[in-house]
């Protein structure tokens, strides 16, 4: 019997204990976590320039590159270019030994003067009719080869003084006094350093755009002296009607503007081709996701913050900023954190740039 009533002590104490803490919990008062908004910048729309573009590489080169070749050939006895060196149209650069050409000359002087001695009688004896029309056309073709010869041995005479055929910059000299100059080989080559152009290579896609928009493109050529960037403008000298079919590039020629004594031929450049290029309503390009998207920022029934996923069609764009439409203006757009928010999120807004 007192075992039994043991049994029943223990179960009325379970039985307390039990109803204690579940009056416990039941009466407790619950604590419960709201997770922080997530913060976020916004900006607004402003109307931005924004270009659209193509740059392309290519290598500088004068317009007009003219090799000076001599006429004769022989030893050069005298030598005057110089690597980079001024030059006037007909200034002598090198002069071929003249003796041989001298010797010619003589020799052809004393041929021209018999042919011209004989003529002289036979024309008086024709005149008398002495001499027969036959005698006479033959002397008379005689004297003329000889006055040809003659003027001929003068003139590869003056070639031994080889001279410039325009005005520019010496490019290269290739000769040397002691040299032989030959009609195969250029003493020299010269060019207008003030006349610079440079060749490039476009891909079809922009065909185009560049081809359509020829009288309104605005070119930026631009190369790299150490950590500075030197640029001028250029003007379109040519669009090749031609598509290469194995590169699937057409050809652009343009000419530089301005100051050009910084480029050189041969130096590499970046050609900038301008295409179009308008003021308009603008935000920057870092405020798309990796998918495109942005985010803006509006309220939601209760008048909370939310975030709204929204998708702009193309418009017009370049790598920085790019084109919305006007309904667009005065909105807030999320330009940083809106990585971490999804469509309808309460976010905490700050204002951006």
């Amino acid at each position: 019997m007192k075992r039994v009533i043991k049994y029943l002590i223990a179960l009325v104490v379970i039985a307390l204990a039990f109803f204690a803490v579940a009056w416990f919990y039941s009466t407790r008062e619950v604590e419960t976590y709201t997770s922080p908004l997530t913060p976020v910048e916004v900006t607004v729309p402003l109307v931005r320039n924004i270009k659209e573009s193509y740059t392309v590489l290519g290598y500088v080169e004068a317009e007009a590159m003219v090799p000076v070749v001599p006429f004769v050939s022989g030893t050069i006895t005298e030598y005057y270019a110089e690597n980079d060196m001024r030059v006037k149209k007909d200034q002598v650069l090198a002069v071929i030994d003249t003796e041989p050409y001298e010797l010619q000359v003589k020799q052809a002087q004393a041929a021209y003067l018999a042919y011209e001695a004989t003529f002289e009688r036979v024309s008086a004896l024709y005149e008398k009719g002495a001499a027969t029309k036959q005698n006479y056309d033959e002397v008379k073709a005689q004297r003329d080869a000889g006055k040809a010869q003659y003027e001929l041995a003068q003139l590869q005479l003056s070639y031994c003084y080889v001279d410039s055929p325009v005005d520019g910059t010496i490019l290269m000299s290739n000769g040397a006094v002691g040299s032989i100059g030959t009609s195969e080989s250029p003493i020299a080559v010269i060019a207008d350093l003030d006349k610079l152009v440079v060749n490039v290579n476009v891909p079809e896609k922009y065909y185009h755009q560049i081809n359509s928009n020829k009288d309104k493109l605005r070119i930026n050529v631009l190369r790299e002296a150490g950590d500075e960037k030197l640029s001028t403008w250029a003007t379109l000298v040519s669009v090749s009607p031609y598509i290469d079919p194995s590169t699937k590039t057409f050809k652009v020629k343009v000419r530089l503007d301005g100051d050009v004594s910084l480029f050189r031929p041969g130096m590499m450049v970046s050609v900038e081709i301008i295409y179009n290029e308008e003021d308009v309503l603008s935000l920057p390009q870092s405020i798309k996701k990796l998918d495109g998207s942005v985010y803006i920022v509006t309220k939601n029934e209760e008048g909370v913050d939310v975030a709204k996923y929204l998708e702009l069609p193309t418009i017009l764009e370049d790598d920085d900023f790019f084109q919305v439409e006007e309904k667009y203006r005065g909105v807030n757009f999320i330009y940083r954190g809106q990585t971490m928010v999804l469509d309808g999120e309460p976010v905490s807004v700050t204002e951006g740039y």
